[in-house]
Order: C-alpha cells, then structure tokens, then sequence
C-alpha cells in the first residue's frame, strides 16, 4: 500500500479539527475505498454527497480520533480495531463553499477484506466501495456542474459524483493530479 500524504494549503496548525473521517482502505477482493452517500437534508451542506464515512466531534468524544471511531462506527456498522490505523493525515478544510467551513482530520485505516456494512438509514442512503485502479484513471474523471453554477472536477458514480472535499482528498491520497482533470 503506497499513497501518498494528505495536506491542504488550508489547514492552521492552530486550529484544533471539529470532524474526522475515516479512509478505509480494502486489499480484497480489489483494492477499494469505502464511501457512503448522505441522505438529503435541506439543513446540511453535504446533503445527497459521497463522502467518507465520518462526522463532527461530540462531548462523548475525548479525542478527535475517538470521533472518527465513533462516526465509521454509527455509520456503517464497521468497528474499527487500533492496529487497522495506518496514517494519521494532516487536517483540511471542509465547506469551503458553505458559510462555516469546518477542519477535518482524516485517518487512514487498512482491512484486509470489505467487512459487511450496516448503515445508518437516518443519514446514510448507500454505501459504495470505489475501486483504487478506477479512480486513479484520469479517463473516468469529468468536469460536471454537480450544484448550478459551480463547475468542477468530479468521479461520476451511479447516481450522482464524488467531487469536492471529498474528490480534492481522494486525488491528494491517491496521487492524482486535478489539474489534468480540468485541462
């Protein structure tokens, strides 16, 4: 497993992250990605997106790594063990198109096999395992207006893109250059 780092010219190291996620890696039975969809919810930013499974800190949280155990956990059913942790990643910003964006700490954890998903219907609609070796080929990406006005780099899948923060944090731990997206 070779990836690359995880920064964000627009990370603070003074700020503290407010969210974490959780990259789950998989070696079998191709080496895969998890990434669920969000419900639609007129009040979240992220509403209808692909993203990693993750969310906001919360005063049961002592760390923000516990967040993210807790957050792939309620999700997607997927207990996460200490040993499955490969990479702590430098936090980003998330939302930069929202009124609040927040910081994000990412973590990279590595499972042999694609466990069995449980997700949480309140917020979660699917879950998809997007294949390494897909992402990884420019000839899948598009430029797309996945919200009006807004044109941007993107992953179609099925039903809609994987673009954004998510996309941007894909293509920095996946090696993949954006800007050859949008030449």
């Amino acid at each position: 497993m070779n990836y690359g780092t995880v920064s964000n010219q627009f990370s603070s190291s003074k700020a503290q992250p407010e969210a974490a996620v959780g990259i789950i890696v998989c070696s079998r039975p191709e080496e895969s990605l998890l990434l669920i969809k969000r419900n639609e919810n007129r009040y979240d930013p992220w509403s209808g997106h692909y993203a990693f499974p993750g969310g906001r800190k919360e005063i049961v949280d002592t760390t923000i790594y516990q967040t993210c155990i807790r957050e792939v956990r309620e999700e997607t059913g997927i207990i996460l063990e200490p040993e499955s942790l490969q990479q702590t990643c430098a936090p980003a910003r998330a939302g930069r198109n929202v009124k609040a964006p927040i910081l994000v700490q990412p973590y990279v954890f590595w499972l042999p096999a694609q466990p069995a998903i449980t997700i949480e219907e309140k917020e979660i609609a699917r879950h998809v395992w997007l294949a390494v070796d897909d992402f990884k080929d420019l000839n899948n990406h598009r430029m797309a207006e996945p919200q009006p006005g807004m044109i941007r780099p993107v992953f179609p899948l099925d039903d809609y893109y994987i673009w954004g923060f998510t996309y941007g944090l894909l293509c920095r731990f996946l090696g993949v250059d954006q800007e050859l997206v949008s030449a």
